[in-house]
């Protein structure tokens, strides 16, 4: 199914538009936001994840073992110890080289990672039927290379818009050097903040419909190309484009956000609270998977839309 010479029009669970063709409206984005709710998609998501999240907690697990074990009260003081008593243990020099490395390499991993994520959720969006488990998770891999490519091309559009933002703020800085009221001053560095906010939805926005493009077009195979096509995309629907990303993306933060606060209200104490705390962050990392997949959902089906006007 993944390799036959499938393009816009090929079936799958991006809403289609048969005739009579309706408009690209919010109903349309949300029912395909609504397809990316597959349980098996979004276990693969959190059990994905689960490995640079371990790489991360090691060193912690270290730290904390190198300077707990020698007491018989260790689960006694594990269990007292706050955020204030931790931050005094990591800021040891020996301790900041190993939390530094471990998270390196969990971001290392969690960006090799991200190809296979991303094209699991295209693959689910253009499969005519669910996929279950193992060959969704094929299907992920038969679409890494596309995947990985976009996400090496991703990183000059954001660097560019990075600069922007740089060149922006610097500019602010100059500004309040010489302003006069301190107004003047915050109006700078606001006017700095909001065109960063722009342009980085911009940015993304035009990367995330690229991969919706690869998604939906499986002969395609130049990032740059399906990234250009996004942009095309973005000029010619931007509210439906920004619609959707901007929707999905508050929705899904709103909703991690919530579990975030949740999980900071639940005291990881015992085996009932170690079990809640550890259950309330994988909800959250669902509500972040769910957030990217139904992302590449809504745009695989406003591609479809677009291509067959």
């Amino acid at each position: 199914m993944m390799t036959t010479p499938s393009t816009l029009e090929t079936p799958s669970l991006a809403p289609q538009h048969s005739a009579p063709r309706r408009p690209f409206g919010f109903r349309t984005a949300l029912h395909a936001a609504g397809g990316a709710l597959q349980w098996r998609l979004l276990l693969w998501w959190t059990l994905l994840l689960l490995l640079p999240a371990v790489v991360a907690t090691l060193p912690v697990w270290q730290i904390l073992s190198a300077n707990l074990d020698y007491s018989v009260h260790a689960a006694r003081l594990a269990e007292r110890l706050d955020m204030l008593a931790i931050a005094d243990l990591a800021g040891v020099a020996r301790e900041r080289q190993i939390l530094g490395a471990g998270a390196i390499v969990a971001l290392a991993l969690t960006l090799l990672l991200s190809p296979l994520l991303s094209g699991m959720s295209v693959a689910a969006a253009r499969a005519p039927q669910r996929l279950r488990f193992i060959p969704l998770l094929a299907a992920g891999a038969a679409e890494y290379g596309r995947m990985f490519r976009m996400l090496v091309w991703a990183a000059i559009p954001l660097a560019l818009a990075g600069a922007a933002s740089g060149a922006a703020f610097g500019h602010a800085a100059k500004v309040a050097g010489n302003a006069i009221l301190e107004t003047d001053a915050q109006q700078a560095s606001r006017l700095a903040l909001a065109l960063t906010a722009l342009l980085l939805v911009l940015v993304h926005a035009s990367i995330d419909a690229g991969r919706a493009l690869l998604g939906a077009e499986p002969r395609r195979r130049s990032a740059f190309l399906a990234w250009w096509g996004g942009v095309k995309l973005l000029v010619r629907r931007p509210l439906a484009v920004l619609g959707s990303y901007l929707v999905i993306t508050v929705a899904g933060l709103a909703l991690a956000a919530l579990v975030a606060l949740w999980r900071i209200q639940v005291p990881a104490l015992g085996a009932g609270g170690t079990v809640a705390a550890f259950l309330l962050a994988q909800l959250a990392v669902l509500a972040l998977g769910w957030m990217r997949g139904a992302r590449l959902f809504a745009l695989m089906a406003l591609a479809r839309d677009h291509a067959g006007r």
